[in-house]
């Protein structure tokens, strides 16, 4: 393998595990303690993260050069944290669909709302 190949595997197999880092801090939970301004950076990082892996890729596989052991670990190690990240989403999801369910049980919200929690106070 040349130089340039190993480097730029090792540059991709580094971006694929910073890539797993972020998803999997975001599924653990971390950005919900973070303010929000901070969020959206690491949510920005991971996109531009996405797009580099996609670019080095497409290099590699230009190149028709196989991809190393490393990479295909990161790569693995990539693909179960957006697997578990996927699942914890769609979880959530059914969750709040739920709990929205359980608020809106009883008839039809007529927009009056107690002022300290936000419960319902009356139906339509």
């Amino acid at each position: 393998m040349t130089e340039t190949g190993s480097t730029s595997e090792l540059i991709e197999s580094r971006a694929a595990r910073r890539l797993g880092r972020l998803f999997r801090i975001e599924r653990v939970g971390c950005f919900e303690r973070r303010p929000i301004e901070t969020v959206w950076r690491l949510i920005r990082r991971r996109a531009r993260l996405v797009d580099e892996l996609i670019r080095l890729d497409s290099e590699r596989r230009s190149q028709a050069a196989p991809g190393s052991v490393e990479l295909g670990v990161a790569i693995g190690e990539l693909a179960g944290e957006v697997d578990r990240s996927q699942r914890r989403c769609v979880d959530r999801i059914s969750a709040l669909a739920g709990e929205l369910r359980r608020q809106q049980a009883g008839g039809i919200a007529t927009g009056l709302r107690d002022g300290a929690d936000g419960r319902l106070l009356g139906h339509g």
